[in-house]
């Protein structure tokens, strides 16, 4: 399906988006630029109040868990309640108020609040990614979920920002400014977006059906719809939904935005606090060249997800064996990570987008997202242990899941029928008018 989809160039793609998928794009730079200010840092931050290695892993399973409970009622949610209340209503729960916690947390059990507040973006990203694609057409989510990617990625051209002020006040101040300057720019943007929102087509249609009929056993019981029969009948949607899942697995354990990362970078490869900050910079330009400049011309097949997949397989393993105080070869690494999931991410999500449809995509979204949390949950609990014990254990766990990613990708391009490489056109040779005598 991706191969599909007619190619558009990044200043085209913008003037494709009409209505919510157009919005939300305009408002995303408000929640974008503070998250990759105050994010970069987090993990340190946690470290820096006295949180340890093995908190950390605790926190990302506490998030996980409760992650996981809030996905499991996040479809019928959506559908109860309509998609764009929903959206306002988590979101403000997930980033405001955890923000606040966060700033005042100084010991481990406020730090888990947070994080379970923070979880309630489980419910916000169904209702986000429903309000941006349902009355979209495939051009359209094509263009925005790449232009999404290119927002968010730009906006970590900032970290160094966070850098300087790190290095000027210290972790802990600096820290709680970047969250009180987030507090404020996410909660005008999402109150404003909200004005300017109309509910979607499906989800009017769902909205009216519940007060004609007083449907309120479908949210008691019937969590994710008819999910579980789309998928039976459709194995390659559960192949696509797998990939999915353990992509998201792995990103907050094994990139650059995982909490891990500083720590490893700061204690183990032994770099600079403020210097580390650069890399962000690095990463975020590196994944918008990819976005505008490498993307349109990987059309064929499934090909940009493949590349996509072994770039950042190639990044992990550099990483892996990267040298204490090498900061080139964290470039290096860097560079890999960021193009392969330049090109990996917009399409993955693009694809899932695609391959559910109608009134099943809510409860696809929502049984997706519990199955990321419960996986995630049981990784964040490993993870924590193994890092521990042997820090760049995290990163071949890492590498492991990635492998995973390829054998599904295999396996739906061979349920598909898909080519995963470009047809290459040879030049036919021209056959002269005249045939040689075998004389």
């Amino acid at each position: 399906m991706v191969n599909k989809i007619r190619d558009l160039t990044i200043s085209k793609s913008f003037r494709t988006l009409k209505g919510n998928t157009r919005i939300s794009i305009v408002f995303e730079p408000m929640w974008g630029i503070p998250y990759a200010l105050y994010n970069f840092y987090l993990s340190l931050y946690m470290k820096a109040q006295g949180i340890t290695d093995q908190q950390i892993g605790y926190l990302i399973s506490i998030g996980f868990i409760s992650g996981a409970i809030f996905s499991l009622f996040g479809g019928a949610i959506v559908n109860y309640l309509g998609r764009k209340r929903t959206l306002l209503i988590s979101d403000l729960i997930a980033w405001p108020s955890s923000l606040v916690i966060y700033m005042l947390a100084n010991q481990f059990w406020i730090f888990a609040l947070a994080s379970i507040c923070n979880s309630v973006v489980r419910i916000a990203s169904i209702s986000f990614t429903l309000m941006m694609v349902e009355d979209a057409d495939d051009d359209q989510r094509k263009a925005a979920f790449t232009l999404l990617n290119i927002v968010n990625i730009f906006s970590g051209v900032f970290t160094p920002l966070a850098g300087l002020l790190v290095g000027n006040l210290g972790i802990i101040p600096a820290e709680r400014i970047l969250m009180a300057v987030a507090v404020v720019s996410m909660s005008t943007m999402m109150i404003s977006r909200h004005h300017y929102y109309e509910e979607t087509q499906v989800g009017k249609e769902i909205l009216k059906e519940r007060q004609e009929k007083k449907i309120s056993a479908d949210f008691r019981f019937n969590l994710f719809g008819n999910a579980f029969g789309y998928l039976k009948k459709k194995p390659s949607v559960f192949v696509v939904m797998s990939v999915l899942v353990l992509f998201n697995i792995y990103l907050p354990i094994g990139t650059i935005n995982s909490l891990y990362f500083a720590p490893y970078l700061t204690e183990v490869l032994k770099q600079d606090k403020s210097l580390i900050s650069l890399l962000g910079g690095v990463n975020s330009l590196t994944i918008v060249m990819a976005l505008i400049f490498l993307l349109p011309h990987l059309k064929q097949g499934l090909f940009p997800l493949l590349t996509g997949l072994l770039l950042q397989i190639l990044s992990l393993l550099v990483l892996i064996f990267t040298p204490t105080g090498s900061f080139l070869a964290l470039v290096m690494v860097i560079i890999l990570y960021a193009l392969g999931f330049g090109l990996f991410r917009p399409l993955i999500d693009t694809l899932f987008a695609e391959v559910t449809e109608g009134k099943e995509r809510a409860g696809l979204y929502g049984l997706s997202n519990t199955l990321v949390s419960i996986f995630s949950a049981s990784a964040g609990l490993f993870s924590g242990k193994i890092y521990n014990k042997a820090p760049v254990s995290i990163y071949i766990f890492s590498l492991l899941i990635l492998l995973l990613c390829l054998g599904g990708l295999l396996l739906y391009a061979f349920l598909e029928k898909k080519p995963l490489f470009p047809r290459i056109k040879l030049p036919r040779r021209r056959r002269d008018s005249k045939q040689l005598s075998r004389i």
